[in-house]
């Protein structure tokens, strides 16, 4: 028994890593803890059957290929795949997809200054004694940072939202101290430190490992 399980732990390992994923991302994937991936690939324990399913339809597996060596899975496709056709061997097509995605999340952090420059121009040609533009570049800042945050939670790591989130809070203070600087409203800083500090803490906590239910043939009652 202990054979298949390491057999099984070495496939889960070796098939992550044929498809270029870390074990964090791979338990981002099912919605597991990394550190759970880790006992997994080190045969401490092994995945209930559902998730056992969900990674071999991730790797276009089946169930029964988990048990077989890597040389066994490797003659298995080559029986069963009929030659490949000549493709290009690189990546251009995500990598194209990801440059359009940072070309737009650009653009649109530029439309808010762009707004804010429009706005400026207009009311200075109006009101012309009226300093509008600091108060309108100021508050651009916080915005940009929430459109930024806004895009890289659908598109790109969310591990970065709390580097944009701090910005955010800091872009907010500065443009509300900047604003009333006459009244010397030097302790609205004292508010971005707890802030901080709660937004680290907050980048620490790690997702709870779901709890596996027993396998039959496992010894676990």
């Amino acid at each position: 028994m202990e054979a298949w399980k390491q057999t099984v732990a070495e496939n889960l390992a070796s098939l992550r890593r044929e498809h270029h994923m870390t074990q964090l991302q791979l338990a981002e994937e099912l919605h597991y803890s990394d550190k759970a991936v880790s006992k997994w690939e080190r045969g401490e324990s092994l995945p209930d059957l559902a998730v056992m399913k969900q990674l071999a339809d991730l790797y276009g597996i089946t169930l029964d290929d988990f048990l077989l060596t890597k040389e066994e899975r490797e003659a298995k496709v080559s029986a069963a795949a009929p030659p490949p056709a000549p493709e290009p061997a690189d990546d251009s097509v995500p990598r194209r997809k990801n440059h359009n995605r940072l070309i737009i999340a650009g653009m649109a952090m530029m439309l808010v200054w762009l707004i804010a420059t429009l706005i400026f121009v207009v009311l200075d040609m109006i009101i012309p004694e009226l300093d509008y533009g600091k108060f309108l570049f100021l508050y651009a800042a916080p915005i940009t940072a929430i459109v930024l945050l806004v895009f890289n939670s659908i598109w790109f790591n969310p591990r970065w939202n709390y580097a944009i989130i701090s910005a955010l809070v800091w872009s907010i203070l500065g443009a509300i101290f900047l604003t009333f600087y006459s009244h010397r409203l030097w302790k609205l800083f004292l508010i971005g430190i707890p802030a901080q500090l709660i937004i680290l803490l907050w980048s620490r906590l790690k997702p709870a490992e779901k709890p596996r239910a027993p396998q039959a043939g496992t010894g676990e009652d």
